[in-house]
């Protein structure tokens, strides 16, 4: 009996590989390409910008790229899950899945909330730390495209653009609550582009903008060092006692001494303490410098060129839901990378911002993996150009 159970798990998973990696459309590789591309490149770059910490933390050179690696293949494990789920059991089960990632994040303000940088953003289970807002970006672009698919019929009613919008505030609110503004910025993106692609009348979508950047205001107001940064960011030559743009001045240092061709892998100096964590939001420093300028061109090419995909990909798609999602992943991928690499070029204030499926951090990147998963899903079963015979 155990055997014949442990046979069938070994059939079933084999199948389900082999359902991932063969028979798909070019659009489905392409995309595959890219996010394992993007994957290695950020394994690579971790272990490279990482070590000096781990060493001053008292760990292994290797520990924090360890920790990264596991992510990674849990990640590609939830990636291969994802994209084999018949959206028709997803869809049943999307409002639970969005309550549940809320809740998780109500939990990062108990004792079981851990904070770091001042954000108390993560929930400490002991073995590991938990990131639910990182949850919730999902699960609210899976809300989004559930309640819009499901009331196509009824976008002239002022209810079908009220509804989303009230319901994902408050799950913004909740990450808010843990002083990210950073995240929530990203989640306040991905709510007014999905509902743009809906097709919310323009008149809506003014009264959303006003409201929500009156909104972000006020939680500027709210945060310690929130006002502090932007004005240190807008007037430079000002006296900067707290070090407000220490981070960005020495990432900018970083690009310098790159050049156009980079000092080479593993060399670089601003990450010997220089740019504090530099293996998170400020890996594309890392990057900058030990890659140049050229590269660093080419990963914000590759990033477009991901951003195009998931677009395409999405107007090709016959089935709502999957247009729906796959928009909310690329308006997620697309606003989360512009700001990284905006930050770390002193184009914006210091948000703290991952650069998506490249900086360290296990719950980002197991998220993006399986929200790519749920993408390659809506490709296999619905994408316009698959030449495979769904079953």
């Amino acid at each position: 009996m155990v055997q014949r159970v442990k046979n069938r798990i070994a059939d079933r998973a084999k199948s389900g590989v082999q359902n991932f990696l063969f028979g798909q459309s070019p659009r489905y590789y392409t995309l595959l390409i890219i996010v394992s591309f993007l994957v290695v490149l950020g394994l690579i770059m971790v272990l490279s910008s990482s070590a000096i910490d781990s060493i001053k933390a008292g760990n292994s050179g290797f520990a924090i790229f360890i920790s990264q690696g596991r992510s990674a293949v849990l990640g590609i494990v939830a990636m291969i899950v994802a994209s084999l789920i018949p959206f028709e059991f997803l869809r049943r089960q999307i409002f639970a899945l969005f309550v549940g990632s809320i809740i998780l994040q109500l939990l990062t303000i108990t004792f079981l909330g851990h904070s770091v940088n001042g954000n108390k953003n993560w929930i400490n289970l002991g073995f590991i730390n938990l990131q639910p807002s990182e949850i919730i970006k999902l699960t609210m672009i899976l809300y989004l495209a559930e309640f819009l698919t499901s009331h196509d019929r009824e976008l002239s009613f002022a209810k079908t653009w009220t509804q989303p919008f009230i319901v994902s505030i408050i799950a913004i609110g909740t990450v808010l609550g843990g002083k990210d503004l950073g995240t929530a910025m990203v989640m306040v993106a991905i709510l007014v582009g999905v509902l743009t692609f809906a097709g919310m009348p323009r008149v809506w979508f003014w009264r959303i903008t006003a409201f929500l950047v009156a909104g972000i205001w006020v939680a500027l107001q709210q945060g310690g060092s929130r006002m502090g940064r932007i004005m240190a960011w807008l007037h430079p030559d000002w006296p900067d006692p707290n070090q407000y743009n220490w981070q960005q001045d020495h990432a900018m240092w970083a690009f310098a001494s790159g050049g156009w061709t980079g000092v080479g892998l593993g060399k670089s100096q601003l990450k010997w303490s220089w740019i504090p964590e530099a293996e998170n939001d400020f890996i594309f420093a890392i990057i900058g410098e030990e890659g140049g300028l050229l590269f660093s061109i080419f990963i914000v090419g590759i990033f477009v060129w991901l951003t195009y995909t998931l677009l395409f990909t999405a107007e090709n798609n016959s089935d709502s839901f999957s247009r729906y999602l796959i928009q909310g992943v690329m308006i997620w991928i697309a606003v989360q990378s512009t700001i990284n690499i905006a930050v770390v070029l002193d184009w914006l204030p210091v948000l703290g911002v991952p650069l998506p499926l490249i900086s360290a951090g296990g719950s980002s990147l197991v998220m993006l993996l399986a929200a790519f998963g749920l993408v390659l899903g809506a490709e296999r079963q619905y994408g316009s150009s698959n030449q495979r015979q769904i079953r």
